[in-house]
């Protein structure tokens, strides 16, 4: 497993398994959901009223949003990543940048990312501009013939070069060039080499 992997003579497993090192996952027993949520369900939690709404495929395929709409707060899971470079595993842009527009949409006065700082209605448009400008870079570059790798690399990142870990950008250019190939959302991806590529480019970021 990655967790077991920090003696690896790959240097970006290595890397990896040691950032897990400090977490515990002994003992931890998978459950199947018992509620499946279609499109929204709402739960009483005490009293407060708590909707849970599908927003999917953005990040992930199974992402839901929490809204508890007279504490006015948005709970966003992994939709939104404050200050942080985003990385997503499935999904498409058009549906994250979806979702960034229904949290908007539902004008919260608190929004309480996956990642990063709890923030307010500018944290999910901050990131919907950063999905934008990474989508048309990573268009431009495919158009000229790079590779993903290379056109990671090549991205001026901006305004968006402060935030944590930018070289999770390298998962979000291949997931551009997959939607402009034509490839399903969901199709098995290979991570070992985007990770590789990865920790290629945070050492290169820190030279």
């Amino acid at each position: 497993t990655l967790r077991n992997s920090g003696s690896s003579s790959d240097p970006a497993l290595a890397a990896f398994a040691r950032r897990l090192a400090d977490w515990d996952f002994a003992g931890i027993e998978l459950r199947s959901p018992q509620t499946l949520v279609d499109e929204r369900l709402t739960i009483d939690l005490d009293g407060i009223q708590a909707h849970l709404i599908y927003v999917g495929p953005a990040h992930t395929s199974g992402d839901l949003i929490v809204h508890l709409p007279a504490e006015r707060i948005v709970f966003t899971g992994d939709i939104l990543f404050r200050l942080c470079t985003p990385i997503g595993w499935e999904g498409t842009y058009d549906r994250w940048i979806a979702a960034l527009d229904r949290i908007v949409a539902l004008a919260p006065d608190v929004v309480v990312p996956g990642h990063g700082p709890v923030c307010g209605l500018e944290g999910p448009r901050e990131m919907k501009a950063y999905l934008q400008y990474v989508r048309a870079e990573s268009k431009r570059l495919f158009d000229r013939g790079l590779s993903a790798v290379d056109a990671a690399k090549r991205i001026d990142l901006g305004p968006y070069a402060g935030w944590t870990e930018p070289e999770r950008i390298v998962f979000q250019v291949e997931r551009a060039y997959r939607e402009l190939r034509g490839e399903p959302f969901d199709a098995p991806i290979d991570v070992t080499p985007l990770f590789g590529a990865m920790h290629e480019l945070a050492r290169e970021q820190r030279h």
